[in-house]
């Protein structure tokens, strides 16, 4: 019997680039197989994906060799749009993917690009939505929904298709932690009702374990240099996924930090419970202590903001000092980029005031306003103005009393912490998600405000790249600047954030430190679409361990 997906000596080189994305790549995916697709950013994760469905080479600015069979028919051999239809793909950002205005018609576009007739439309269409727990939302609007309901959504379309192959390219990234769970969930329950294979690209492995264990891990130079469980690469290459910025479940990496020598450290919560040992708390490093000062860095007094006759931000007051590092979590469509660009300056209140070092922002000229303030959009590409990675760095500070060789050392002193320095002549546009993400990030670092706003600016990053980029915010944290930072990662929380402000439908529901919220109750957790970090959840299964083995004696 024929796998379902083969390929051979598959490697790729986009036009003006020197080197290959993708290098000499031979695998096979059987009928009802999964696989987990993982690598550094850039490693060509999702150049492959491109070429698994079919868009390249036929939509490829520059040379591909070896070959991509789906049930023995190379893809050349195919018409256009017809490989898609086996071979689905969810993309990292669904919206990219969405054309319709309402849930039902997104659905429908699909099938009826595949000749469905419309008197079959409607059954495919509430089945489709049923299997990821959406037909009540058949007619909503879909920028209404949630970041996880348009993940749902997006897997609903191309499961009307019924794919013998889905791809998802980093499904989980933008997605709330109980979102990210139910997806998952949703997901496993898919694969043991449907027999469709299934690639998983991803970062963060934390979840996708339980769907499958075995994993193709690139590296850097778009070379496979493992195709095996999971559980083997922890074991035999532990050293070269560190070399390579590959993440490994946070449970084990938690467990091994302690415990190098365990034989077979557990990938998950539950595995742990099973077999829990002992861990040490880890404490975070305090900011150097500043003067204190009478006047808050930024205040926001009574602010909303209303769009449309509807109210997305309401009466919220927040002060924000000197010296603090504060994460601002709730659940996609809770507010949280809302009021981040209220606070950065970038949009104005409906009512309400902001004060920056005590002065009306309205007040502030928007040169001055940038010395003090930067933003770091959750879609870099908003903030691009030039054509160079070198250039997009650089840019601020050739307004600056700086001498050219000045300049240059800052910029490619960044770029290297940054891992961007090999791409400096590289346009933005032209790199991976998690390349312009740290790019980014450097434009504002560069800089020396006194206040730093953040939206996700760890998502899509390998472990390297992620580690760097927090070594960087931590500096500039340690130094007495205020960072503000949107993340859904609750264990970068644990380990960085001095404050935790929670948003719950364009409302501040809590505002407290990181072991205070961590000491919440459940049930107010899960409401606020959040979860305990690995490092919590750990200690607390072995406290109790320990307490129930005390009872007994």
């Amino acid at each position: 019997m024929k796998p379902l997906l083969q390929v051979e000596n598959l490697s790729l080189r986009y036009e003006m680039e020197k080197q290959n994305v993708l290098s000499s790549l031979n695998f096979k995916l059987n009928r009802g197989e999964s696989v987990l697709l993982l690598g550094p950013s850039g490693s060509g994760k999702s150049t492959l994906t491109s070429c698994l469905n079919g868009l390249f080479p036929r939509e490829l600015d520059g040379e591909m060799s070896g070959n991509v069979f789906v049930h023995g028919v190379e893809n050349r051999e195919t018409k256009p749009g017809e490989r898609s239809q086996a071979v689905s793909v969810v993309f990292q950002d669904p919206e990219t993917q969405f054309c319709m205005m309402t849930v039902e018609d997104e659905v429908a576009f699909g099938l009826e690009n595949i000749g469905i007739a419309h008197q079959e439309m409607e059954e495919k269409i509430d089945s489709a939505l049923a299997l990821v727990n959406m037909l009540p939302y058949k007619k909503t609007d879909i920028a209404t929904l949630s970041g996880g309901q348009k993940q749902k959504l997006a897997l609903a379309c191309i499961l009307a298709l019924k794919p013998e192959l889905i791809i998802l390219d980093e499904p989980t990234a933008n997605l709330d932690p109980i979102a990210t769970r139910d997806f998952i969930s949703t997901l496993k329950d898919l694969k043991n009702n449907l027999n469709f294979g299934l690639i998983v690209i991803e970062h963060k492995l934390d979840g996708w374990t339980e769907i499958t264990e075995r994993v193709i891990l690139l590296n850097q130079h778009g070379e496979i240099f493992h195709d095996g469980s999971i559980r083997e690469v922890i074991k035999e290459k532990g050293q070269q996924l560190k070399e390579e910025g590959i993440w490994i479940p946070r449970v084990t990496e938690h467990i091994l930090r302690e415990h190098p020598y365990l034989q077979e450290p557990p990938l998950t919560v539950e595995e742990y419970r099973r077999n829990p040992v002992l861990l040490a708390d880890r404490e975070i490093d305090q900011p150097i202590k500043t003067e204190s000062n009478t006047v808050p860095l930024l205040e926001a007094k009574d602010i909303s903001w209303t769009v449309n006759k509807h109210e997305i931000l309401h009466n919220i007051s927040l002060t924000f000092h000197q010296g603090e590092f504060v994460a601002i979590v709730g659940a996609n469509g809770s507010g949280k980029t809302s009021l981040s660009r209220m606070l950065a300056g970038l949009r104005q209140p409906t009512t309400g005031n902001l004060l920056v070092h005590g002065k009306p922002i309205k007040q502030w000229k928007e040169s001055m306003l940038r010395q003090e303030i930067g933003y770091v959009f959750q879609n870099p590409e908003h903030q691009f103005i030039t054509n160079t990675v070198y250039d997009e760095v650089a840019f601020s500070l050739q307004w600056k009393d700086m001498r050219p060789s000045q300049v240059q050392e800052k910029v490619e002193e960044i770029l290297d912490t940054c891992g961007l320095l090999k791409l400096k002549h590289a346009h933005p546009f032209t790199l991976s998600q998690g390349q312009k993400r740290r790019l980014s990030v450097a434009t504002m670092l560069i800089d020396n405000q006194s206040l730093l706003l953040l939206d996700e600016p760890t998502f899509g990053q390998d472990a390297h790249s992620n580690q760097e980029l927090m070594k960087l915010l931590h500096k500039k944290h340690q130094t007495g600047a205020t960072l503000i930072m949107i993340t859904h990662d609750m264990d970068l929380i644990h380990d960085y954030a001095t404050r935790v402000i929670i948003m719950k439908d364009g409302r501040v529901v809590e505002d407290c430190s990181p072991s205070e919220l961590w000491k919440s109750d459940p049930e107010k957790l899960e409401a606020w679409q959040l979860t305990l970090p690995v490092a919590v959840q750990l200690k607390n299964i072995y406290e109790e361990e320990v307490n129930d083995v005390l009872t007994t004696t």
